[in-house]
Protein backbone atom coordinates (compact mmCIF):
# COMPACT_ATOMS: atom_id res chain seq x y z
CA UNK A 1 0.00 0.00 0.00
CA UNK A 2 1.40 3.31 -1.00
CA UNK A 3 1.49 5.96 2.00
CA UNK A 4 -0.78 9.14 1.07
CA UNK A 5 1.02 12.34 0.06
CA UNK A 6 -0.67 14.31 3.06
CA UNK A 7 -0.52 12.74 6.35
CA UNK A 8 -3.70 12.47 8.69
CA UNK A 9 -3.60 12.36 12.23
CA UNK A 10 -6.40 12.93 15.28
CA UNK A 11 -5.46 14.02 18.29
CA UNK A 12 -7.42 14.59 21.82
CA UNK A 13 -6.27 17.95 23.96
CA UNK A 14 -5.75 15.77 27.29
CA UNK A 15 -5.90 18.11 30.61
CA UNK A 16 -2.05 17.77 31.23
CA UNK A 17 -1.37 19.16 27.89
CA UNK A 18 -2.92 22.72 28.44
CA UNK A 19 -2.16 25.48 30.79
CA UNK A 20 -4.24 28.04 32.67
CA UNK A 21 -6.28 28.99 29.86
CA UNK A 22 -6.95 25.49 28.98
CA UNK A 23 -5.30 25.89 25.67
CA UNK A 24 -2.55 23.32 24.72
CA UNK A 25 0.71 25.49 24.82
CA UNK A 26 3.00 26.04 22.29
CA UNK A 27 5.47 23.46 23.00
CA UNK A 28 2.42 21.08 23.06
CA UNK A 29 1.70 22.23 19.47
CA UNK A 30 5.38 21.30 18.09
CA UNK A 31 4.52 18.16 19.75
CA UNK A 32 1.40 17.06 18.11
CA UNK A 33 3.19 18.23 14.57
CA UNK A 34 6.37 15.98 15.51
CA UNK A 35 4.25 13.01 16.76
CA UNK A 36 2.44 13.00 13.20
CA UNK A 37 5.49 14.31 11.03
CA UNK A 38 7.25 11.01 12.74
CA UNK A 39 4.71 8.39 11.66
CA UNK A 40 4.67 9.74 7.97
CA UNK A 41 8.51 9.54 7.69
CA UNK A 42 8.38 5.93 9.28
CA UNK A 43 5.49 5.49 6.72
CA UNK A 44 7.58 6.89 3.66
CA UNK A 45 10.59 4.83 4.68
CA UNK A 46 12.72 7.39 5.59
CA UNK A 47 12.05 7.97 9.58
CA UNK A 48 14.00 6.86 12.35
CA UNK A 49 14.40 3.47 12.01
CA UNK A 50 16.10 3.46 8.48
CA UNK A 51 18.42 6.67 9.55
CA UNK A 52 19.25 4.52 12.56
CA UNK A 53 20.05 2.00 10.86
CA UNK A 54 22.16 3.82 8.60
CA UNK A 55 23.62 5.62 11.28
CA UNK A 56 21.82 9.03 10.84
CA UNK A 57 19.05 10.87 12.17
CA UNK A 58 16.99 13.77 11.87
CA UNK A 59 17.18 17.58 12.95
CA UNK A 60 14.91 19.97 13.43
CA UNK A 61 16.94 23.25 11.82
CA UNK A 62 14.19 25.90 11.51
CA UNK A 63 11.00 26.30 12.28
CA UNK A 64 7.66 28.28 11.77
CA UNK A 65 4.65 28.59 13.52
CA UNK A 66 1.64 30.88 12.77
CA UNK A 67 -1.24 30.14 15.30
CA UNK A 68 -4.86 31.48 14.42
CA UNK A 69 -6.42 29.78 17.28
CA UNK A 70 -4.68 27.20 20.41
CA UNK A 71 -6.36 24.06 20.64
CA UNK A 72 -8.72 23.73 23.95
CA UNK A 73 -8.38 21.10 26.45
CA UNK A 74 -11.14 18.23 25.42
CA UNK A 75 -11.21 19.11 21.37
CA UNK A 76 -9.67 16.83 19.16
CA UNK A 77 -8.23 18.27 16.62
CA UNK A 78 -6.36 16.85 13.49
CA UNK A 79 -3.17 17.44 11.96
CA UNK A 80 -2.25 17.62 8.16
CA UNK A 81 1.20 17.17 7.44
CA UNK A 82 3.33 16.63 4.11
CA UNK A 83 7.03 16.68 2.56
CA UNK A 84 7.90 19.85 0.13
CA UNK A 85 10.57 20.07 -2.48
CA UNK A 86 14.01 20.14 -0.96
CA UNK A 87 15.29 23.52 -0.17
CA UNK A 88 19.36 23.36 -0.85
CA UNK A 89 20.61 21.29 2.54
CA UNK A 90 17.24 20.95 4.31
CA UNK A 91 14.20 19.15 3.28
CA UNK A 92 11.00 20.84 4.02
CA UNK A 93 7.65 19.64 6.10
CA UNK A 94 4.23 21.97 6.12
CA UNK A 95 1.72 21.47 8.62
CA UNK A 96 -1.63 22.49 9.52
CA UNK A 97 -4.15 21.60 11.95
CA UNK A 98 -8.27 21.71 11.95
CA UNK A 99 -10.79 21.73 14.72
CA UNK A 100 -13.63 19.48 13.72
CA UNK A 101 -15.60 22.06 11.70
CA UNK A 102 -12.60 21.96 9.48
CA UNK A 103 -11.66 25.67 10.48
CA UNK A 104 -7.47 26.34 10.52
CA UNK A 105 -6.13 26.27 13.69
CA UNK A 106 -2.25 26.35 12.86
CA UNK A 107 -0.07 26.45 9.75
CA UNK A 108 3.68 25.97 10.05
CA UNK A 109 6.78 24.46 7.95
CA UNK A 110 10.13 22.89 9.34
CA UNK A 111 13.51 22.80 7.74
CA UNK A 112 15.29 19.73 8.90
CA UNK A 113 18.87 18.18 8.32
CA UNK A 114 19.53 14.86 8.29
CA UNK A 115 22.98 14.40 10.10
CA UNK A 116 25.90 11.19 10.61
CA UNK A 117 25.62 10.23 14.07
CA UNK A 118 28.90 9.68 14.67
CA UNK A 119 30.25 13.31 13.59
CA UNK A 120 26.89 15.24 13.56
CA UNK A 121 27.98 16.16 10.06
CA UNK A 122 24.96 17.11 7.27
CA UNK A 123 24.09 14.50 5.00
CA UNK A 124 22.86 15.05 1.45
CA UNK A 125 18.64 14.93 1.31
CA UNK A 126 17.85 15.08 -2.17
CA UNK A 127 18.46 11.43 -3.64
CA UNK A 128 17.17 10.09 -0.09
CA UNK A 129 14.03 11.62 -0.63
CA UNK A 130 13.73 11.83 -4.49
CA UNK A 131 10.63 8.84 -4.18
CA UNK A 132 8.92 10.61 -1.95
CA UNK A 133 5.24 11.92 -3.17
CA UNK A 134 4.60 14.94 -4.58
CA UNK A 135 2.14 17.13 -3.02
CA UNK A 136 1.62 19.39 -6.29
CA UNK A 137 3.26 22.61 -4.49
CA UNK A 138 0.60 22.67 -1.60
CA UNK A 139 2.04 24.92 1.25
CA UNK A 140 0.67 25.78 4.41
CA UNK A 141 2.39 29.56 4.66
CA UNK A 142 3.19 31.79 2.63
CA UNK A 143 6.90 31.59 3.40
CA UNK A 144 9.99 29.39 4.68
CA UNK A 145 11.42 29.67 8.21
CA UNK A 146 14.35 32.34 7.98
CA UNK A 147 17.94 32.55 9.36
CA UNK A 148 17.39 34.83 12.28
CA UNK A 149 20.53 37.71 12.69
CA UNK A 150 22.55 38.50 15.84
CA UNK A 151 21.33 42.05 15.32
CA UNK A 152 16.90 42.57 15.08
CA UNK A 153 15.39 45.61 14.49
CA UNK A 154 14.06 47.42 17.56
CA UNK A 155 16.34 45.54 19.76
CA UNK A 156 18.18 48.08 22.31
CA UNK A 157 21.00 45.90 24.93
CA UNK A 158 19.85 47.65 27.78
CA UNK A 159 16.53 46.34 27.30
CA UNK A 160 17.54 42.07 27.64
CA UNK A 161 17.05 39.88 30.12
CA UNK A 162 18.67 37.09 31.16
CA UNK A 163 17.53 33.96 32.91
CA UNK A 164 19.25 29.87 33.13
CA UNK A 165 18.05 26.78 33.43
CA UNK A 166 19.66 23.38 33.45
CA UNK A 167 19.42 20.54 31.24
CA UNK A 168 17.72 17.77 33.15
CA UNK A 169 16.78 13.81 32.12
CA UNK A 170 13.36 14.65 31.49
CA UNK A 171 14.46 16.92 28.20
CA UNK A 172 15.87 14.66 26.63
CA UNK A 173 14.69 12.30 23.45
CA UNK A 174 15.07 9.48 21.83
CA UNK A 175 18.54 10.83 20.09
CA UNK A 176 19.70 11.53 24.13
CA UNK A 177 19.72 15.14 23.19
CA UNK A 178 17.04 18.25 24.12
CA UNK A 179 14.24 17.49 21.71
CA UNK A 180 13.41 20.66 20.04
CA UNK A 181 9.85 21.11 21.28
CA UNK A 182 11.45 21.74 25.14
CA UNK A 183 13.39 24.88 23.62
CA UNK A 184 9.83 26.57 23.42
CA UNK A 185 9.02 25.24 26.83
CA UNK A 186 11.87 27.28 28.22
CA UNK A 187 11.33 30.37 26.27
CA UNK A 188 7.84 30.58 27.31
CA UNK A 189 9.08 29.71 30.87
CA UNK A 190 11.37 32.87 30.37
CA UNK A 191 8.33 35.43 30.66
CA UNK A 192 6.68 36.32 33.60
CA UNK A 193 3.47 34.68 34.93
CA UNK A 194 1.13 37.96 34.08
CA UNK A 195 3.18 38.35 30.79
CA UNK A 196 0.88 35.14 30.12
CA UNK A 197 -2.27 36.11 31.37
CA UNK A 198 -2.13 39.27 29.10
CA UNK A 199 -1.33 37.91 26.18
CA UNK A 200 -0.88 35.20 23.60
CA UNK A 201 1.47 33.75 20.75
CA UNK A 202 0.81 34.59 17.39
CA UNK A 203 3.60 33.25 15.87
CA UNK A 204 7.17 31.95 16.49
CA UNK A 205 10.26 31.32 14.48
CA UNK A 206 13.11 29.05 15.57
CA UNK A 207 16.53 28.48 14.31
CA UNK A 208 17.98 25.57 16.16
CA UNK A 209 22.04 26.06 15.93
CA UNK A 210 23.45 23.15 18.24
CA UNK A 211 22.61 20.32 20.25
CA UNK A 212 22.60 20.30 24.45
CA UNK A 213 22.25 17.26 26.70
CA UNK A 214 22.39 16.51 30.11
CA UNK A 215 24.21 18.74 32.62
CA UNK A 216 24.35 21.72 30.30
CA UNK A 217 23.79 24.97 31.95
CA UNK A 218 22.35 27.18 29.56
CA UNK A 219 21.65 30.87 29.47
CA UNK A 220 18.28 32.59 27.92
CA UNK A 221 18.55 36.39 26.66
CA UNK A 222 15.42 38.28 25.63
CA UNK A 223 15.19 41.37 24.70
CA UNK A 224 11.40 43.00 23.13
CA UNK A 225 11.46 43.99 19.64
CA UNK A 226 8.66 45.81 17.14
CA UNK A 227 5.31 45.20 16.63
CA UNK A 228 4.89 42.72 19.42
CA UNK A 229 7.92 41.05 19.21
CA UNK A 230 10.42 39.09 21.26
CA UNK A 231 13.63 38.07 20.47
CA UNK A 232 15.48 35.14 22.19
CA UNK A 233 18.71 33.57 22.15
CA UNK A 234 20.02 30.26 24.44
CA UNK A 235 23.68 29.72 24.94
CA UNK A 236 25.86 27.71 26.85
CA UNK A 237 28.50 29.34 29.44
CA UNK A 238 31.61 28.85 26.56
CA UNK A 239 29.31 31.32 24.55
CA UNK A 240 28.30 28.56 22.15
CA UNK A 241 24.69 29.83 20.27
CA UNK A 242 22.09 26.56 20.61
CA UNK A 243 19.05 29.12 19.40
CA UNK A 244 17.50 31.60 17.93
CA UNK A 245 13.71 32.37 18.61
CA UNK A 246 11.65 35.75 17.28
CA UNK A 247 8.07 35.26 19.47
CA UNK A 248 5.07 37.23 18.21
CA UNK A 249 2.64 38.18 20.96
CA UNK A 250 -0.74 39.91 20.82
CA UNK A 251 -2.67 41.43 23.70
CA UNK A 252 -5.60 38.65 25.07
CA UNK A 253 -9.20 41.19 24.70
CA UNK A 254 -10.32 42.10 27.91
CA UNK A 255 -7.07 41.31 29.70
Amino acid sequence: MTPPAIWIENFKIHSYEVDFKGLASLEMVCRYFQEAAWNHAEALGVGFKRLAAEQKLWVLSRLLIEIERFPRWGETIQVQTWPRAVEGPFAMRDFEFFDSAERRLVAGTSAWLVLAAANRRPQRVDKMLVNIPDTAGRRATGRSPEKLGDQEPGVTPAAVARCETDVRHSDLDVNDHVNNSRYLGWLLDSYPAGFHRQHQVRSCEVNYLGETGAGDKLLIESSPAENGSYIHQISKPSGELVCRARLVWSVIDGS
